[in-house]
């Protein structure tokens, strides 16, 4: 593993707001125009702490805990629900216009936010993401969640993010500091927000609502993404009327861990020409 350090800045304070599904909570830092970070299915908003540090000097960062993960409330599995509570903390925010960054399980919400909430959006990111893996209701619970939820409780919080950051980082060409800081964030993992979360995705389908997105759109792949399935890569951008495409050279599942200069000069570049 490698030995090296890179220090992780700390993240701003939790704050909570409360929308009619009740308490959301986020994390913000900065003035400007707003960019708002939604996370992936294992983390958090501290999953974002090495762009709260790079980007806050020039936008204001928004940060939130999708429903179910750190103080947001659990809601129902279905993704409508979270497109509500994303909206509210929009309309909290109060900008006309922000740009949305979503990873993985937070471009799946962020992409159907977009299509169908066009005036609020200045432009959209879609990270290492998909447009839902589209299971009929009657589909039963998938079996890597109920893989996942069995080693959780054989193996314990701290042995299971450590697992966790494994699959989405890979060793040994990241520092000890950021694997280490990957695995706390998964090991906080709500077990019913991450039961919900992972059946949200299972019956989401943004397949009809894409084209219809109008925002600047950048999609980013990661070349050794082993999460994202290639049919539903391929299925996301034939749908998305993209403005850009950057596949990131030797980049797994996590780029914004793993590269993280990088990766913020995508999103700073992108975000200031668009």
């Amino acid at each position: 593993m490698n030995s090296e350090n890179r220090e992780i800045p700390v993240c701003p304070e939790q704050q909570i707001i409360n929308t009619p599904q009740g308490n959301l909570s986020f994390r913000t830092q900065g003035t400007g125009e707003t960019i708002i970070f939604l996370h992936g299915i294992l983390g958090s908003s501290k999953a974002w702490a090495l762009q709260f540090a790079a980007l806050s000097p020039a936008y204001r960062i928004v940060a939130w805990d999708a429903p179910g993960y750190a103080d947001s409330a659990l809601v129902a599995a279905d993704i409508a629900a979270y497109e509500q509570m994303l909206h509210d903390l929009i309309q909290h925010v109060g900008d006309n216009k922000v740009s949305l960054v979503g990873h993985s399980m937070g471009g799946t919400i962020a992409s159907r936010y977009a299509a169908r909430h066009p005036e609020k959006i200045k432009n959209l990111v879609l990270s290492c993401t998909h447009p839902g893996y589209g299971a009929p209701e009657t589909a039963p619970i998938s079996e890597k969640l109920e893989m996942r939820l069995k080693e959780l409780a054989e193996i314990g919080r701290e042995a299971y993010g450590r697992n966790r950051a494994r699959d989405l980082l890979p060793f040994p060409d990241v520092p000890t500091t950021v694997l280490n800081y990957a695995a706390e964030i998964a090991a906080e993992t709500n077990l019913e927000g991450l039961r919900r979360a992972t059946r949200m995705l299972q019956l989401a389908d943004n397949r009809p609502l894409l084209p219809q997105i109008k925002a600047p759109t950048l999609i980013l792949t990661g070349e050794k993404d082993a999460v994202v399935q290639p049919k539903l890569k391929a299925e996301l951008l034939a749908l998305v009327p993209y403005t850009q495409h950057i596949e990131m050279p030797g980049l797994g599942h996590a780029p914004y861990f793993q590269a993280p200069e990088y990766y913020n000069a995508l999103l700073r570049e992108f975000i200031a020409n668009h």
